[in-house]
């Protein structure tokens, strides 16, 4: 976070943010197509023979969906969700859109954040700040755990 606010100071908030942007998504799709071609043989086996269940019989809209609810609500770690994308045959054009578009708001947050804490001297306002994210993260994540489980 204290990076993508450095990059935020140095290169001005809308190049800070791509540079977050870009560089978190590209670190994403790299562990997907290492984990998707070392081992999705593996894993695929595995999931059919233990739950005898297949992710390519899940539409396409609704990976996206739980692709896009997981980036935004951050519900389940980052690399898992990366390396469980590649494993499992999720389309990479799926994984990519809902990445892309669920990074957006942290990249956001990260950015912002950043530069407000290297400049910042008010303690409790940036303690509020922390709080709000995550009372906001807590709802988000509530809330779709409920409609899933449904």
């Amino acid at each position: 976070m204290i990076l993508a606010g450095a990059a935020g100071m140095i290169f001005g908030r809308l190049i800070g943010f791509l540079l977050a942007w870009v560089g978190a998504l590209s670190g994403a799709c790299f562990l997907y197509w290492i984990s998707g071609t070392f081992g999705k043989e593996y894993f695929t086996k595995k999931l059919k023979k233990r739950f005898n269940f297949d992710i390519r019989k899940i539409e396409d809209k609704n990976i996206f969906l739980l692709l896009l609810i997981s980036r935004i609500f951050p519900v389940v770690p980052t690399p898992v969700i990366n390396v469980g994308s590649g494993v499992s045959g999720v389309p990479f054009w799926i994984f990519f859109s809902a990445s892309a578009l669920g990074k957006i708001p942290w990249a956001i947050i990260y950015v912002s954040m950043g530069n407000y804490l290297i400049k910042t001297q008010n303690i409790i306002n940036t303690l509020t700040m922390i709080g709000a994210i995550f009372l906001i993260s807590f709802l988000g994540i509530s809330y779709f755990r409920k409609k899933i489980l449904k």
